[in-house]
C-alpha cells in the first residue's frame, strides 16, 4: 500500500492549522488595522511621554511574535513594558521575566521577547511571560506582579486579545460566563483611565462563499448551510463581546473587515483526489496541492476518513465541491472579522470622543 502524504485516520490539527494560516491574509489585514489605529492614537498624544513607560498586555499571545509585530514602528518614547500570557506550554510554559526567575525554562514567547529586547526592534525595557488559562485564572493576576496587585491596578495603556475569546465561550471556573468575565477584568482591573483594549476575532457573517457557512455546516455546528440569526448570535465571538459590553455598561467601538482564504489555481484539477483519501499518495511531490488539502481538512475539523464515510451533504464530496465553487466563482473563500475597541470603566467622556474619532478615521482610511 502506498504511503500517504497526510494521516487520514485522524484530524491533524497542527499541520492543518499551519496550512490554513499560511493560506489567508488575516495577519496582513489585522496588522494594517492595528498599526493605522495606533498611529492615529500616537498623533493624538498617546504613548508620547518620555517619562512614562507604556505598559502593554497580550492575553493569548501565542509565541509572542505577533505581540512584537503589533508594536513596531510606533515611537513609545518612554519605552515598553510588555506582559504576555498563554495556556500553551510551548508558548508560555513557565513564569519568566527579564528581571526575575532567571533560571526558569525558556519558552517561545520568552525567546522572542528576549531577542526583541536585545535587538531593540521595539523599545522594550522589560517583559514578563506567564502560563495561564483564561477560564481558570484571573487575567489581572496573570499580568500584574504581586506588588502591583497590592498597590493599585488600572495600569495598562494597551491590552491585546487577538483570536483568543473563542475559547472563553464557556463558564469560567468561578461560574461566570467566560467572555463576560474576561472583558470585565480587562476594563475594570487592567486598563488605565486612558487605556485601550484591541480585540480581533472572526465572525459568522453571511455570504454565499463565507468560510464559516461552509466550515460550520460540515462540522455539524449549524443545522443548515445558511445559518439562522440565532446561530449567528450564538456562534459569533464578536456578538458575545458586544453583548458582554452592553451587559457591563462598557464602551465598545468596532470595525468590520473581510479577509481571504486562498487556494491554488489547480484546485479543480485535484478535486477528485481530494475526495478520496485512498488516492492522497498521488499528491506526493506536490506541496501546493497538499497544502490545499490540509486547508480543506482544517475547514472540516474532522479526519479525512470520517469525512469520506459521510455521504450526507456534510461529507467530503460536498465540502470539496463547495470550496471549488467558491474559488472558481469568487476567487477565494470569504472570512469576516471585527476589530473591537474596549475602554476602561474610568475613561473620561473626552477620551471616549478621541477614540471614537480615531476609529472613524481608521475605518475611513481602510474600509472606504
Amino acid at each position: 500500500m502506498a504511503e500517504q502524504v497526510i494521516r487520514t485516520d485522524i484530524f491533524d490539527y497542527e499541520a492543518a492549522f499551519l496550512a490554513y494560516k499560511d493560506s489567508n491574509n488575516d495577519h496582513e489585514k489585522l496588522s494594517l488595522f492595528n498599526h493605522t489605529f495606533l498611529k492615529l492614537l500616537e498623533d493624538q498624544g498617546l504613548f508620547c511621554r518620555e517619562d512614562q513607560t507604556t505598559l502593554v498586555g497580550d492575553i493569548g499571545c501565542g509565541d509572542g511574535g505577533a505581540t512584537v509585530h503589533y508594536l513596531k514602528n510606533i515611537q513609545f518614547k518612554g519605552g515598553l513594558d510588555v506582559r504576555v500570557t498563554d495556556k500553551q506550554p510551548e508558548f508560555a510554559g513557565s513564569d519568566t521575566s527579564s528581571d526575575q526567575n532567571k533560571n526558569s525554562k525558556a519558552c517561545l514567547a520568552e525567546e522572542i521577547l528576549s531577542n526583541a529586547k536585545q535587538s531593540q526592534i521595539i523599545p522594550l525595557k522589560n517583559y514578563q511571560v506567564r502560563y495561564g488559562d483564561i477560564l481558570a485564572d484571573d487575567v489581572a493576576q496573570l499580568l500584574y506582579t504581586n506588588e502591583e496587585m497590592k498597590a493599585s491596578m488600572n495600569r495598562f495603556d494597551l491590552v491585546y486579545l487577538s483570536h483568543i475569546l473563542y475559547y472563553a465561550r464557556y463558564n469560567h471556573q468561578n461560574g461566570r460566563y467566560g467572555v463576560t468575565h474576561v472583558v470585565d477584568s480587562v476594563a475594570t482591573d487592567l486598563l488605565s483611565e486612558n487605556g485601550v483594549a484591541i480585540l480581533f476575532h472572526s465572525g459568522l457573517r453571511f455570504s454565499k462563499y463565507a468560510y464559516f457557512r461552509i466550515a460550520y455546516f460540515t462540522r455539524g455546528v449549524i443545522q443548515n448551510v445558511d445559518p439562522t440569526d440565532e446561530e449567528i448570535k450564538r456562534l459569533s465571538t464578536d456578538c458575545a463581546i458586544r453583548d458582554a459590553c452592553n451587559e457591563l455598561g462598557l464602551t465598545c467601538f468596532e470595525i468590520p473587515y473581510k479577509f481571504d482564504l486562498c487556494f491554488s489555481k489547480d484546485i479543480r484539477k485535484y478535486s477528485d483526489i481530494y475526495k478520496d483519501p485512498s488516492r492522497y499518495h498521488e499528491l506526493r511531490g506536490n506541496p501546493s496541492a497538499i497544502k490545499d488539502l490540509r486547508v480543506i481538512i482544517f475547514m472540516s475539523h474532522r479526519s479525512p476518513e470520517d469525512l469520506y464515510a459521510d455521504k450526507s451533504p456534510r461529507g467530503l464530496n460536498n465540502l470539496v465541491d463547495r470550496i471549488v465553487d467558491a474559488v472558481e466563482n469568487n476567487g477565494c473563500v470569504d472570512l469576516f472579522s471585527f476589530m473591537q475597541i474596549i475602554l476602561s470603566r474610568k475613561a473620561s467622556a473626552e477620551f471616549k470622543q478621541k477614540i471614537e474619532r480615531a476609529v472613524k478615521e481608521c475605518q475611513n482610511q481602510l474600509c472606504s
